[in-house]
């Protein structure tokens, strides 16, 4: 099998898709912007790198919509209309206020009147290859990336062919959505190439541009052609300096095949890194590794330098580490040690430069954005790393743990044991018994048993009458159901707190619809919104991997996929955020789930037969279903009985074969 080419880069691009929900599922409750806000530009897993058509739409610049936040989406054109070919982009965030499409490239024939924006045709896209026909100038196009640069090549209809860069393009289509410029410096080097120097949300940015082909650029910076053909662009960037960014053009071959292919193999590799075996449906595989696609594009490794320091990994674009570190950065540490451990090394310095540790660290100098979301997302990320066995210099990301844990504007838990926002009370908490198991391990007992004193203040965040958290809190997305039902280290405890299994599952009934149906003030909403994607895998915790199991089965045949079952622009059910939702996908299709922040995965039921995973210590872990697709009754690894179904994943990360016995599947 190839697995590149079971992957579909459109999926999950547009507004949702979905079939008509029924059963469980016909009771969640959407109430996010219906879009999973992915993109089908040219990229490699984890590159610095990637390029677009940009129409200026929300969010990536690419697409239809306008802003959507909720309620009805609006669309900035009927049909797609291409405005030219821009860098760096989100892939699956909402509104996060800043946008990138950054050196937006722009075709047009200087015998025509220049053209703002063109219709698309023969559009297509494959990992690491994008191609469309503009079908007003007849300019086909085509885009691809290595690590060092990105790849455009356009061939012209006849002579005069023209190429512009707009260096200031910054944000979509509205001008709230937009950054303003400033300093801009072109410099003509030679009439095959063009430097340029701007700052782009307080960032200098310096670009290197080298043009292959029958044309010269002018004094103005277009590149013009005098006869009919391809014209190649290799563009490059730094945010560190014009030496570095000529080093890294320098570096790019001037064959535009030669870099597909090796993007290509890029992909092949880091797809093939999970093997799932061949299902019944084949549109079952294309979902997997479409899902597996879009969850590989962010964070992006820009090497070793940025805007905040030089000569040391520097990895950007945590956008929504809320989201990702339950799911997405867990697998990641599961299977790609290279990009694992420039995550952590970046960390590291990013908490000595700081003082803190960010959890949205994008292309700005602005490391306050979103801010009031969560904390100590990146105690739990660094755990993840650790517990996984990513090598790194982990004393001092210990220590800038402990800075971020005790800086000032956390006190209110530090010294009260509660946060005005009852979330933020459960982040601390839980950061902090990570922090402390490691502190443990590394002999810094005094640090330890501060550390897991403070753990103890979970329990304020509770309202002993309910069971859940307290209503009256300020809670960023959703209402307090959202979040009261994620998976913590004193899970007894809290099934206590409730009152018991029983009101437990009351309660998880109660949220997830399989009572009160027509009630939708405390609901599940059914992965459109990201908050409560671990909440399924609470019903494990009481013994209840039946009613896990009928939720997950109806989140995969009415969330994850097109009226057609298959792939498509439509089918992922919301903001896909730098992956976090289909990793979620994934991770259910494994039958395991990560508990962030501690040594856990939960045991479920495996979708495909037998799938194998490459692990990023070099070991292999099998994971394989006896019986039909239904709730789990039992488990081995390595012949061992997981009485609990539950799996240490430092465990799993020395490999193995897991074994999942199931109930017969009721269709």
């Amino acid at each position: 099998m190839t697995y590149r080419k079971q992957a579909d880069p459109f999926h999950g691009n547009g507004t949702i898709d979905l079939p008509k929900a029924e059963g469980i599922a016909a009771s969640w409750h959407f109430i996010k912007g219906l879009t999973g806000n992915t993109h089908p530009g040219a990229a490699v897993p984890f590159g610095k790198y990637s390029v677009c058509p940009y129409t200026g739409g929300y969010p990536t610049g690419y697409g239809v919509n306008r802003i959507n936040t909720g309620g009805p989406i609006g669309k900035i054109s009927e049909e797609l209309q291409i405005i030219g070919f821009s860098h760096f982009q989100h892939s699956g965030t909402g509104a996060v206020g800043l946008y990138y499409n950054y050196a937006l490239v722009m075709p047009y024939l200087l015998r025509q009147t220049k053209e703002n924006r063109y219709t698309p045709d023969m559009e297509t896209a494959s990992p690491g290859y994008y191609a469309v026909r503009l079908t007003e100038a007849d300019i086909f196009c085509e885009l691809t990336v290595s690590h060092t640069g990105a790849y455009h090549r356009y061939t012209f209809p006849d002579g005069g062919g023209c190429l512009e860069i707009d260096f200031t393009n910054d944000g979509l289509y509205d001008a709230s959505m937009r950054g303003e410029a400033e300093d801009l410096c072109l410099t003509r080097i030679s009439d095959s190439e063009l430097r340029a120097e701007v700052t782009l949300r307080k960032v200098r940015f310096y670009f290197v541009c080298r043009f292959t082909g029958e044309g010269k650029l002018d004094e103005n910076g277009v590149y013009r052609t005098e006869t009919a053909g391809p014209v190649l662009l290799m563009l490059s960037v730094s945010a560190s300096s014009m030496d570095d960014a000529v080093r890294e053009n320098a570096l790019c071959v001037p064959d535009f095949d030669a870099v597909r292919t090796q993007a290509e193999d890029e992909w092949e590799d880091a797809l093939g890194r999970i093997h799932v075996d061949e299902a019944e449906d084949p549109n079952e595989r294309k979902l997997f590794y479409s899902n597996l696609y879009h969850t590989l594009i962010k964070p992006c490794d820009w090497g070793k330098g940025g805007f905040l320091w030089e000569g040391e990994p520097f990895v950007v674009d945590f956008t929504t580490l809320w989201d990702i570190y339950k799911t997405t950065l867990p697998l990641i540490f599961t299977l790609y040690p290279e990009i694992s451990a420039h995550i952590a090394a970046a960390y590291d310095r990013l908490g000595q430069t700081l003082g803190k540790l960010p959890h949205c660290f994008i292309l700005t100098t602005d490391t306050n954005i979103e801010a009031k979301q969560a904390r100590l997302n990146a105690e739990h990320m660094l755990y993840d790393a650790w517990i996984r066995g990513v090598p790194a210099d982990w004393e001092s990301i210990f220590d800038q743990m402990m800075t971020d844990i005790f800086r000032d504007d956390f006190r209110d838990f530090t010294e009260n044991g509660i946060c005005p926002k009852t979330t933020h009370t459960l982040d601390m908490a839980e950061g902090c018994h990570a922090a402390a198991e490691m502190a443990e391990r590394l002999g810094r007992n005094e640090d330890a048993d501060r550390l897991y004193a403070l753990a103890e203040h979970w329990k304020k965040a509770f309202d002993p009458e309910t069971g859940l958290l307290y209503a009256d809190s300020d809670y960023y997305e959703g209402n307090h159901w959202n979040y009261s039902f994620r998976p913590m280290r004193s899970m007894d405890e809290r099934i206590a707190l409730a009152g018991g299994a029983g009101r437990f599952e009351e309660l998880l009934d109660r949220f997830f619809g399989f009572t009160a149906p027509e009630d939708v003030s405390g609901r599940f909403e059914g992965f459109n919104n990201e908050t409560d994607m671990e909440a399924p895998w609470a019903y494990a915790y009481i013994g209840r991997h039946d009613k896990l199991t009928e939720i997950l089965r109806a989140a995969d045949r009415y969330m994850f996929r097109t009226k057609e079952g298959s792939t498509g622009t439509g089918g992922i059910p919301g903001n896909n955020d730098s992956g976090g939702l289909s990793a979620c996908y994934l991770w259910n299709c494994l039958g395991l789930f990560p508990v962030s922040g501690q040594d856990l995965m939960l045991i479920g039921c495996p979708k495909f037969a037998r799938t194998v995973l490459r692990l990023a210590g070099g070991g292999t872990l099998v994971i394989r279903r006896e019986g039909a697709y239904s709730a789990p009754v039992s488990a081995r690894f390595n012949g061992k009985n997981c009485g609990s179904l539950q799996l240490a994943a430092s465990e799993l990360m020395n490999g193995g074969e897991l074994v999942i016995c199931t109930e017969t599947a009721e269709e």
